[in-house]
Order: C-alpha cells, then structure tokens, then sequence
C-alpha cells in the first residue's frame, strides 16, 4: 500500500513473512535525497518508499535462512555457484572455462537481478556470445547460466529457471575448427600406429605466430624424421595406448605401473594429470570423476607387447639415470626428468606429428576413443562392453556420441540379400 502523507513524500505498507511464518508490519517511509546544493529532492511518485520496503524486505527473506532472493544479482550469483562447484569437487579445467563465460555474462548483465532476467534476455546473449566467439562458446555459456539458475530455484530464491526455455540461435558461424574430433577408421589407425615408429617423412617444428609473421627468414634447420621425432618425444608408445585402451590422453599419462597386470593381460585407470593454477602439474585421484572412472580394461596383444618392452625400457633408463627423490611417481609415462608430462605439450606434439604426416587437424587424440568404440561395435560387441572399455556411465551416450555413424554397412546388403535370394 502506498499513501502520499505530504507533497514529495511518501509512506510504502507491505506484508512479509518472516522465518517463522508469521506476517509482518513492514513500513518505509520516502527517505531523503539531497540535490548538490543541499537541497531537498521530492519523492513525486513513491518509488523511493517502495525501493526501502523492498530492500527491507529482501533482507528478512534473506535472513529467514536463504543465502539467495530475488534481488540478488546475476554476479552474485555465480559467486555463489562457483563455489558450489568446487565444493563438489568439478575439475578446475572446468571451472577456468566457465570463469572465461561468467566474465562475458557479467559484463553484459551481470548488475540484473535474478527477477529482472528474462528468456530473451538469456537467448540475446548467448546470440551475442556465438556471433563472437562460435557455436561452442554459446552451447557452452547456456550450460553454465542454465547451472547457475537451477541452482537459484534449488535456494528458493526464484521459482522459474529463465534458462530453460531459450532456445540456441541457428546458422552461427564457426569460429576456427569447430565440431570436435573426428572417427578415424581401421586403415588410418594401421597407417598412424606404423607412421609413428618407421615413416621417414620430414617432422619439422610448428612455428609461433611471432615466428610466421617475422620479415627476416628463420633460421634453417634439418628436421627430424616422424620416427625419429616420436622417438624422441616418447610419442609412440603413448599412441599405441590409446589405440589399444581408448584412454584419454590426461588418464594415459597418469598412469603408474601398479594400474597395470601384464599377466592378466588388464589396465585399471586410477588418476589423471591436469594442470592447477598455482601448483602445477598434478595427479589426481577422484573416486566421482566422470572423465575418470576407475574400471578395468582388458589388453589387446600389441598393447601388451608394447608395455612389456616399455618396462624393461624404463628399467635400463632408471639404472642409466635413476630420479632424484623420494616421492617420484612409478608413470609408466614419465618425462625426461621422471616427472609428470603436461597433456597439452603432449597433445602439440601429436599435431607437429599429424602436419609432418597431413592427416586432417580434426584427428585428435580424442579420435582415438572414437576408433576403439567404433571397431568393439563393427565386432558386434554391444553399447554396454563398449561403455565400460571406454569409462561411461550410460551406454546411449557411447552410441550417439562415440560410435561412427553414415558408414557402408555391406553385413546388412549381405543380409538383405540372402533374405530375398534363399527363401524358406
């Protein structure tokens, strides 16, 4: 109720409910505003008296018990649900990427309180956000606002998720490589596992932007053979893996030797390597990782033929040139120094080595994953075997994410075939 008690000032009457339930009396009166001469500025139609009941308000149902109301803002938000993301242990990958959408959001609505934002507030943005950095960044931004809002209806603080309803604009242009990686097929995989270890084609290093946009030539160089280049950056082996376990590229150069059973011929996935800002390089072990479920794998014959050689490797490196320390890690993928190996380092030099070899840019270590998944279903192995060799919860996922599709199927031709011509 709003009730003028003299020219420029005004009485706002509102009814809250408390943590107990219980209605109460709330009543603002305009509060004085002051113009830089000192003088007084009339409150003409009570929005002033309506902003302190409501301000008021908001802070008995914050009170009552909720970290979150409506009149909490967009930024705030997401303080809050960031931290609810560490607290539930997300990788800190994760939460960098949303950090670099939060900051986008932010800026273009992140003042707005939660009551203030609308569908087509959300879908105007993530519209924004795909024409300037791609398809990508959209799905992924409406994936964190989404997070962030239902998280909001779970405190209370709002009974709608605005999110839920938008809709991602079509036909945005992608930014750079866009769509992931891509299958690779039977003879591709023959071609890289054999390339790795005998090609003789020229390996040259990937130059820096600095290194492409300089006037002056760079300095020429003999670049090493493939072969020669995956020897010395221990890459074929780690390839082999993955082709042989469909691991990801962070569990493979997590492993320790211990995971491994050469004479039950098994692999069991423990911790993987990411990198935390301000600690570095680290293996982490998380019973709930959903990109690292611990699980057994059973070793194709070239995966275990190509772990028994690596040990004893490893063995004769140690004698030759033993690590320092107590607490080195038993990896059955060290580097040079016996430490843990960066997975993105790891990952460029697979694409100096895939350029040296001209295989698409879309061929990525992930690719490897889509392989295995694809030759266990060509071999007739149900979703389910394949879901557990590569570490998913749902075995749906591995069919419409990892399984290649649009291939010829010349089995069904053959079937359909003896159907017509050999009748009962």
């Amino acid at each position: 109720m709003l009730t003028e008690l003299s020219p420029g000032r005004w009485r706002a009457r509102l009814l809250v409910r408390d943590a107990s339930g219980k209605r109460r009396d709330l009543v603002r009166v305009s509060p004085v505003k002051l113009d830089s001469r000192g003088r007084n500025i009339p409150d003409r139609n009570g929005s002033r008296a309506v902003d302190a009941a409501l301000a008021a308000a908001t802070a008995i149902r914050v009170d009552a018990g909720g970290e979150l109301s409506e009149a909490t803002t967009v930024r705030q938000l997401w303080d809050l649900y960031r931290l609810h993301l560490v607290e539930q242990g997300r990788a800190s990958a994760t939460t960098d990427r949303y950090d670099v959408v939060a900051e986008m959001f932010n800026t273009a609505f992140g003042g707005r309180r939660l009551l203030e934002v609308t569908t087509s507030a959300v879908e105007a943005f993530l519209k924004d956000l795909g024409n300037a950095k791609g398809p990508g960044s959209m799905r992924t931004g409406r994936n964190v606002l989404s997070g962030m809002f239902r998280y909001a209806v779970r405190k209370d603080a709002l009974s709608v998720n605005p999110v839920r309803e938008s809709q991602l604009a079509q036909n945005i242009e992608a930014k750079g490589r866009t769509g992931g990686s891509r299958d690779i097929t039977v003879d591709e995989l023959r071609f890289i596992l054999a390339a790795v270890r005998t090609s003789e084609v020229a390996c040259p290093r990937k130059l820096s932007r600095a290194e492409r946009n300089r006037k002056t030539p760079v300095k020429s160089y003999t670049p090493p053979t493939v072969a020669e280049f995956c020897d010395s950056a221990d890459l074929a082996d780690w390839v082999t893996l993955l082709a042989g376990t469909g691991l990801r590229r962070s569990q493979a150069l997590g492993l320790l030797w211990s995971d491994i059973d050469l004479e039950a011929r098994t692999l069991r996935t423990s911790g993987k390597v990411v990198r935390v800002k301000g600690e570095g390089l680290v293996r982490v072990v998380n019973d709930n990782d959903p990109k690292n479920r611990k699980g057994a794998i059973a070793l194709p014959d070239f995966a275990v033929e190509m772990l028994k050689r690596r040990r004893k490797d490893l063995a004769a490196r140690k004698l030759a040139s033993p690590p320092t320390g107590t607490d080195v890690l038993d990896l059955v993928f060290p580097s040079a120094v016996w430490t843990l190996r960066d997975p993105q380092n790891v990952g460029h030099e697979w694409q100096r080595v895939r350029d040296a070899l001209d295989i698409p840019d879309d061929v990525t270590a992930h690719s490897f994953r889509g392989a295995v998944a694809t030759i266990l279903d060509d071999a007739g192995l149900s979703a389910r075997v394949t879901a557990d060799v590569l570490g998913h919860v749902d075995p749906a996922m591995t069919q419409r994410r990892y399984m290649a599709r649009g291939r010829v199927h010349h089995a069904a031709a053959d079937a359909l075939n003896n159907a017509v011509s050999n009748p009962c």
